[in-house]
Order: structure tokens, then C-alpha cells, then sequence
């Protein structure tokens, strides 16, 4: 009886536990329907999302390959700013390096520069000189010119005297072409003199008489007086002054050689002329063109010319 309580009890509590497990068994099979409806509605709501995404991929699908278009320009465009970065670092690199050489080439362009500026001042020195040189030059050059034409002159003059010594040099032969003859007239008659006095002297020894000795030395006497005048008269005609032509055309007579030696001038004092004593000395031997050729002449090439010109001559 016990047992049968104690196990109706238990079957009044599984009881109540079925009861209550059917309860929930209820509200879980409510929840499961509600969660099969709601699966449902999610199974057709995802067809639905699937339709959808079907029909967008349909409809974007130009789209996404325009975005995939457009990841791939992304894409290479990176690439390029990549590159283009790159490049930018070497091209600044570049131009720090092109900024160091524009500045080694300004400090380089400022030295050139003033080493123009001091050739520029050099150059007009040098054109302040040259300038004081060709003033210079043209007064010498009129001074040669005044000096030339001075010759000129002294030439013209040195002609005339030259035609009027050639006439007198003209007489003058005609004088001497008359001594000469006088003297071969005076040889003649010192020939037959001699012969004479030959005769005499032997005429001399012959005769024995003391008186006609004494006659005969009178005679020899007069007669060699006679000869000694002859030969004297002879001497003096034999050796007539001497005469040269200059190059101007004119005749200057001339003594014996003794006395033109010492009208020559003392070729060894030349070295101490001036300058002007030696432009002086050219242009009085007609040198004075050869001195103009000279530019800008000192003393050792003006001693040059006159050693060349004068001494030589």
C-alpha cells in the first residue's frame, strides 16, 4: 500500500512534471513555429535579397567593371606617384645639385666679370697711350715733313750750284786740255834741251881752252835753270786738282788726298750723336724717306740706319 502512495506520488509528479514538460513542449513547439514562419519569411526574404542581388548585379555590373576599371587606374596611379615621387626626390636632388653649380657659376661669372672690368681699364690705358703715341708720331712726323722739305730746298739749291760748278768744271778741262798740250810742247822742247846739253857737255870735254870752258859752264848753267823751270812748270800742269761728282748731279773739286781725309768726320765719335743730331745727319745725306719707314724709332735703331746708310756709303 505503501509502495502503491509512494508510487502513485511519483506518478502524480511525473505527472506534473509531463504536464509541465507538455506545457513547455507547447510553448516550444509555438516558438518553433514561430521560428519556422520567421525562417520562412527569412528563406523568402533572402530569394527576395538574392532576386535583388541578381537583378543589381545585372544592374551594376558596368558599374563594378567601372570600379574595378577605375581600382586598376588607383592601382597604376599609385605606381605612378610612386614613380613620380622617385623622380621628384632625383629631381631635387638634382637641383640642389644644379643650385651648389649655379652658385659656383655665379662666383666664377662675378671673377670673369672683374677680370673684364681690369682688362677694360687696361684697355683704355693701353688707348690713352696709344692715343699720347700717335700724337706723338704725327709731330715728329711733321717735323720730318718740315725737314724733308728743307731738303727739298737744299736739293733744289745743290742743283743749281752743281750746273753752274759743271760749267766751271766744263772750263776748266778745256783749261787743262790746254796746259796739257803746253806741257807736251815743253817735253818736246826739254828732249831737244837734252840732247843739247848732251852735245854741249861733250863739246865741253874737247875743247882745251880755259875761256871756252869758262863760256860753255855759262851756258850749261843758263841752259839747266832753263830745264829746272821747264820741269817744275811740267809738275805743277801733270798734277791739276782733283774733282768728284756727287749723287745730286753737282762736281766738288777737291785738293790733295791728305786734306780730304781730314774734311771726313770722325766715324768713331757717330755713337755719341743725340738723336736729333742723328735724324739731322740722315736727312742731310738724303736718307730722310729711309727714317720716316722707321716706327716709333730710338737711338740704337736710328744708329742702325745711319751705321747702314751714312757709314756704308
Amino acid at each position: 500500500m505503501f509502495r502503491l502512495q509512494a508510487a502513485e506520488s511519483k506518478i502524480g509528479s511525473y505527472n506534473v512534471e509531463v504536464s509541465s514538460l507538455r506545457h513547455e513542449i507547447e510553448e516550444l513547439k509555438e516558438r518553433l513555429e514561430t521560428t519556422n514562419a520567421r525562417a520562412q519569411s527569412f528563406e523568402k526574404e533572402a530569394r527576395i535579397l538574392q532576386q535583388e542581388k541578381v537583378h543589381l548585379d545585372q544592374k551594376y555590373l558596368s558599374e563594378f567593371q567601372r570600379f574595378d576599371e577605375v581600382q586598376e587606374r588607383c592601382r597604376l596611379a599609385e605606381l605612378g606617384a610612386k614613380k613620380a615621387t622617385e623622380i621628384a626626390d632625383k629631381a631635387r636632388n638634382e637641383a640642389s645639385a644644379a643650385q651648389e653649380g649655379k652658385n659656383e657659376m655665379q662666383r666664377l661669372a662675378m671673377e670673369r666679370l672683374a677680370q673684364i672690368e681690369r682688362a677694360e681699364r687696361q684697355i683704355e690705358n693701353l688707348e690713352r697711350q696709344n692715343k699720347d703715341l700717335v700724337e706723338e708720331r704725327t709731330s715728329t712726323v711733321q717735323v720730318l715733313q718740315g725737314l724733308l722739305d728743307s731738303e727739298r730746298s737744299a736739293h733744289a739749291e745743290a742743283n743749281n750750284r752743281a750746273e753752274a760748278l759743271s760749267l766751271q768744271l766744263q772750263s776748266a778741262h778745256a783749261k787743262i786740255d790746254l796746259l796739257q798740250q803746253e806741257v807736251t810742247k815743253i817735253r818736246l822742247n826739254e828732249t831737244a834741251l837734252d840732247s843739247k846739253l848732251k852735245t854741249a857737255s861733250h863739246a865741253k870735254r874737247l875743247r882745251a881752252d880755259d875761256g871756252e870752258m869758262g863760256m860753255e859752264h855759262v851756258q850749261d848753267k843758263d841752259t839747266s835753270e832753263r830745264i829746272l823751270r821747264v820741269n817744275k812748270r811740267s809738275r805743277s800742269t801733270n798734277s791739276p786738282m782733283r774733282y768728284t761728282q756727287p749723287e745730286d748731279g753737282g762736281s766738288i773739286f777737291e785738293g790733295n788726298e791728305d786734306n780730304h781725309h781730314s774734311q771726313q768726320p770722325n766715324q768713331e765719335d757717330y755713337t755719341k750723336f743725340t738723336v736729333q743730331k742723328l735724324r739731322q745727319e740722315l736727312t742731310k745725306h738724303n736718307f730722310g724717306a729711309e727714317l720716316l719707314q722707321l716706327k716709333n724709332p730710338n737711338k740704337k735703331d736710328i744708329l742702325a740706319l745711319y751705321e747702314k746708310c751714312v757709314l756704308k756709303r
